[in-house]
């Protein structure tokens, strides 16, 4: 009887170590989805689900576009009957529908991911490990660049170093949005996305997190695949609204983060130059800087 009684006390404390290691690594990846290429969101879909880091839930957040893509995203939906998956409808903005994907999400871990872009199967799993050998509270990675039908057309690489980010970050965005995994505690400490900042939304937050002593940087890896869609928000019509919300960011950064060292002084007086680069002349211009590589 005594026997019984130890071996059902292990085999109750393995289950409890097993579910508190689930809770406690759980890694919650945010894709909004918003009138979306249908074999791209399939792809990028998989792509996650078929990650060698498992522990993780994929919160959608889907806006619907009152057409008839909505079915057939649905359809989609419908087909992967995983129950890592959480769909939640929210016809609110971009930036809201971030948020509300950190507010549903159960996760220590937060990942963001597009509809269009794909994961290399073990980004997760490198970037939780990176990310504890390096003590960092956000980290980004290196990608590869595809055209919108898949073709690899370069790679993006920012810099991967605290330091380096840090020295050049009023330069330039040195994180790549669909690319990070960040604590949910930093967000709960410091705040989510704020929406006054939409189109450099992630910038704010880096520079954010930097300027309450929260520790950055990016994995050396390509774990992404970033699609170079002509509609981009920073390639469309949108980019010098875009450019708008980065000095709007950087001026907020200047005058009440704290970067106000001469570098970032210097970056920031450069920034209203920008306005008169276009996206193409943008990234040439990284090409040569060494960002991009083809």
């Amino acid at each position: 009887m005594i026997v019984i009684e130890i071996k059902i006390n292990k085999l109750f404390s393995v289950f409890i170590m097993t579910i508190d290691t689930m809770v406690n690594n759980l890694i919650s990846v945010i894709m909004p989805v918003y009138n979306p290429n249908l074999e791209q969101l399939e792809i990028s879909l998989q792509s996650v689900l078929a990650q060698t880091y498992s522990n993780l839930e994929l919160i959608i957040i889907y806006k619907s576009s009152g057409k008839e893509v909505d079915s057939k995203v649905q359809e989609i939906f419908e087909k992967y009957k995983d129950n890592r998956i959480r769909i939640f409808h929210d016809n609110s903005g971009f930036v809201s529908a971030l948020n509300l994907g950190i507010e549903k999400s159960n996760g220590k871990f937060i990942g963001r991911m597009d509809s269009d872009d794909i994961c290399v199967n073990t980004r997760f799993e490198e970037q939780s490990k990176f990310m504890q050998q390096n003590k960092l509270s956000l980290v980004g990675s290196w990608a590869f660049s595809i055209t919108n039908e898949g073709k690899q057309i370069g790679t993006i690489e920012p810099p991967y170093e605290h330091d380096k980010i840090r020295k050049k970050i009023m330069f330039h965005n040195p994180i790549l949005h669909p690319t990070i995994l960040v604590e949910k505690k930093m967000l709960e400490d410091i705040g989510y996305y704020n929406e006054k900042f939409y189109g450099a939304e992630d910038y704010e937050l880096y520079l954010r997190a930097i300027s309450k002593n929260y520790k950055i940087g990016n994995i050396p890896r390509y774990l992404i695949y970033l699609r170079e869609a002509e509609s981009s928000i920073t390639r469309g019509n949108q980019w010098r609204s875009t450019r708008k919300a980065y000095f709007k960011t950087k001026k907020q950064a200047l005058f009440h983060y704290g970067f106000n060292r001469y570098y970032d002084v210097f970056y920031y007086l450069l920034t209203p130059l920008t306005f008169l680069i276009s996206p193409k002349m943008s990234l040439a211009i990284k090409n040569i800087a060494g960002w991009n590589k083809n």
